[in-house]
């Protein structure tokens, strides 16, 4: 991970819970779902698969426990984002869930990785497009609250 950048984010996040041991406290099970039917629009190539081996292979060497050991991905046959082929979405218990669509599996897999390390260190999951990263900032098709999140709560 850039210093630079986890300085910058440090000083727009809120602060997640840490243990001693710099991982979050408590066991959240966090979500990454690909969409595996997919065809990516100018190839016409299905990538969802590949994207889940290379997100794999990136979170697994990540340096932060919270990161390299606290994802699932999994891929799924159409999350109905066919109109922004590909979809990616993050989802934790808790947590509001992200679907993000025109996602260029060789080209945004890093700030996915990226998203993957905020995610992780946000209580609640919720961010503003100015914190996700750069390319993935216009590629949000939803921000859905966790469940039992006050509907008049809005940030």
């Amino acid at each position: 991970m850039d210093v630079g950048l986890v300085c910058r984010l440090a000083n727009i996040l809120p602060s997640p819970v840490l243990e001693s041991d710099g991982k979050l406290d408590g066991a959240i099970d966090h979500r990454i779902i690909v969409c595996t039917l997919c065809r990516d629009v100018p190839t016409g190539i299905r990538s969802g698969e590949s994207l889940c081996a290379d997100l794999r292979s990136r979170l697994s060497a990540h340096d932060e426990p919270a990161v390299s050991h606290g994802f699932t991905i999994e891929g799924v046959e159409c999350m109905a984002g066919c109109a922004r082929p590909l979809t990616v979405a993050f989802q934790a218990p808790g947590k509001a869930t992200y679907l993000f669509g025109s996602i260029d599996a060789e080209a945004d897999a890093g700030d996915l990785v990226r998203f993957a390390w905020l995610y992780a260190s946000l209580a609640d999951g919720w961010c503003n497009s100015g914190q996700r990263p750069p390319r993935l900032a216009g590629k949000t098709l939803a921000r859905i609250p966790a469940p039992g999140k006050l509907a008049g709560d809005s940030r």
